[in-house]
């Protein structure tokens, strides 16, 4: 069996680069380009090396004359028959143009499951694993520097008064460019703890409205503002998480449920 992998699949599990030994993964050179020019686009770059290691255990590089993932998979099922190619993929648009030619599709947790008896390296497969658990700590640590960084926002806010109104008038112009040069320097750092960030603060500021409204609970002009306002910020915040999590096993995830196809 001859399986076609596609950058999402590598992704989102790793471990099956583990199999490259048997001389049964091919990877198309477009993918391969696509995981190593991830650092130039702001992506984590850690399948880099995993791919290396890979490649030289025996996993074969389709030369870009043979096309992308599907030319590929259509022209190694008429050579060795549409039974004996499988493309490993998340991408159901890619499936279902697959299907329609006789060529099956499967996800990297069916590969693993069908490869599960067969030999692997345990030295990929471990690095694999750490790279897994690089992600897991990465979103973790995003979440709780997000919810740090929130409760400190409500702490000024409700004490503003104290804050801002005990300073000199001069002060405040100060303070708040200090304060956009910091957010900006740590949305540029950081996406996905910025945007989980914005999401929590547009949801207080939407719910806001909402919550303090007075009888008979009429949305004012203003209360309608700030209920858009809110949402906006948490689209946006969305954005920026979709941004920050494209380069691991939750951006796959993250696609399948939001993006078409």
């Amino acid at each position: 069996m001859l399986y076609i992998l596609d950058s999402g699949a590598i992704v989102q599990r790793p471990e099956i680069l583990a199999h490259a030994a048997a001389g049964d993964l091919l990877i198309p050179e477009a993918v391969v380009d696509d995981i190593r020019d991830r650092r130039d686009r702001g992506l984590r770059n850690d399948l880099e090396g995993l791919l290396e290691r890979a490649i030289e255990a025996g996993a074969v590089v389709a030369p870009a004359a043979d096309g992308g993932t599907a030319e590929l998979a259509l022209k190694c099922a008429e050579e060795n028959g549409a039974r004996n190619v499988r493309v490993v993929t998340t991408d159901r648009r890619l499936a279902r143009l697959m299907a329609s030619k006789g060529v099956s599709s499967i996800g990297g947790n069916q590969l693993l499951a069908e490869l599960s008896t067969a030999s692997s390296d345990a030295g990929i497969e471990q690095a694999a694993r750490r790279i897994v658990s690089a992600q897991h700590r990465y979103l973790a640590a995003s979440a709780a520097i997000a919810v740090a960084t929130t409760g400190l926002a409500i702490l000024v806010v409700r004490n503003h008064q104290l804050i801002f109104h005990t300073a000199p008038d001069w002060i405040v112009p100060i303070a708040l460019l200090l304060a956009g040069l910091l957010f900006f320097w740590w949305r540029e750092r950081d996406h996905l703890s910025y945007g989980l960030f914005e999401v929590m603060i547009g949801l207080l500021i939407s719910s806001q409205s909402i919550v303090t409204l007075p009888s008979p609970y009429e949305l004012s002009t203003a209360k309608s503002i700030q209920l858009v306002g809110g949402l906006y910020v948490m689209v946006r915040g969305f954005d920026n998480i979709d941004r920050s999590i494209e380069d691991t096993r939750l951006g796959g995830w993250w696609k399948r449920l939001f993006r078409r196809g």
